[in-house]
């Protein structure tokens, strides 16, 4: 199985310059470790769709649909045996994320389609 990073095709510059993704741990808190995060999820992950602040200033996060077209969509593979990967709680572990916030962020992923174990 293909595991997969999904990202706006907005950061493909950065990534191509670089010459390689880079973990980040934006919108965590500052103990926290950066990650790069790796889905099982085969077509697109609901939770790696971003938010946009709307005319009025509100924050609403994108569809599918409306991420392709302002941002663009596109993924990078590895191989679901890669050794460098980790489940999901051994992840939260090594970053340093509280079981609360997990179960938070768990909570959340569900709210918006997405399935933890993925």
């Amino acid at each position: 199985m293909i595991v997969w990073h999904y990202a706006p095709l907005t950061y493909r510059s950065k990534i191509v310059d670089s010459g390689y993704l880079e973990p980040s741990n934006v919108g965590a808190s500052e103990s926290e470790l950066p990650l790069l995060w790796f889905l099982a999820n085969q077509t697109w992950e609901p939770t790696a769709t971003k938010f946009f602040s709307d005319k009025d200033g509100r924050m609403r996060q994108l569809s599918f649909a409306d991420q392709a077209g302002m941002l663009g969509c596109m993924s990078f593979g590895l191989d679901g045996d890669d050794p460098r990967l980790l489940n999901w709680k051994a992840a939260c572990a090594a970053a340093q994320i509280r079981r609360e916030m997990r179960r938070s962020m768990e909570a959340v992923g569900k709210r918006k389609g997405a399935t933890p174990s993925h």
